[in-house]
C-alpha cells in the first residue's frame, strides 16, 4: 500500500500538535509545582522519555490505521514531522511563559541550574576555580536562551537532534510488508 505525503504528514502533524500540547500540560505542572524542577537534569530526562514513548506510539497507531506496513522512509518522516511541530509548539509556549506569563521565571530557573551545576561539580571534588568558570558559562548561556533569538537558535539546533531521534523512532516504527517485492 502506497501512502501519499499528505496521508503520511497531516497525520504526523495533528500528532505532533498532540505531542506539544501534553509537553505544555507536563511544563505547566511542573512550573506550577515547582519552578525550580525545570532546571532538573532528570526532570528533563524524564520527559524526553515520556516524549519518546509518545513519538513510537503515536507512529506505531498511524502504522496499524494505514494497514499495518510502513517503510522505514515514511516512518521516518513521519517521527520528524511530528517532532517538528511538536518542537514548534513547546519552543513557542516556553517563549510565552518566560516573556510573557512569568518574566522572573528567566532569573529563577537561571540560579537554579546554577545551583544544579555547582552543587553537581562539588560532588565530584571539580576544583573552586573550575566551577566559577563552568557557572561563568552556564550564566552566560542561560542569560539569552529564553529570548526570542535563543528560543529560535535552540529549535534550529534542535532540528537536527529530532532527524536523529526520528532514525532512531523509524527504525522502532517501520514494519515491512512481507508481500511487497524487494
Amino acid at each position: 500500500m502506497s501512502i501519499s505525503n499528505q496521508e503520511l504528514v497531516s497525520p504526523a502533524a495533528k500528532s505532533g500538535l498532540t505531542l506539544g500540547l501534553i509537553g505544555i500540560i507536563i511544563t505547566l505542572l511542573i512550573y506550577f509545582i515547582n519552578a525550580k524542577l525545570l532546571a532538573n537534569i532528570w526532570v528533563g530526562v524524564a520527559i524526553l522519555i515520556i516524549s519518546l514513548s509518545l513519538v513510537v506510539y503515536f507512529g506505531i497507531t498511524f502504522r496499524k490505521q494505514v494497514g499495518g506496513y510502513l517503510s522505514f522512509k515514511q516512518a521516518f518522516i513521519y517521527s520528524l514531522v511530528l517532532l517538528l511541530v511538536a518542537g514548534l509548539v513547546g519552543q513557542t509556549f516556553n517563549y510565552l511563559l518566560f516573556n510573557v506569563i512569568d518574566s522572573d521565571l528567566t532569573e529563577l530557573v537561571t540560579n537554579a541550574a546554577l545551583e544544579n551545576t555547582e552543587a553537581m561539580m562539588e560532588k565530584f571534588n571539580v576544583p573552586d576555580e573550575e566551577i566559577d568558570k563552568a557557572l561563568e558559562k552556564t550564566e552566560a548561556q542561560m542569560a539569552n536562551q529564553y529570548k526570542l533569538g535563543g528560543v529560535m537558535k535552540a529549535y534550529m539546533y534542535s532540528i537536527i537532534i529530532y532527524a536523529i531521534i526520528s532514525l532512531i523512532t523509524g527504525a522502532i516504527i517501520k514494519r515491512k510488508n512481507p508481500e511487497e517485492v524487494i
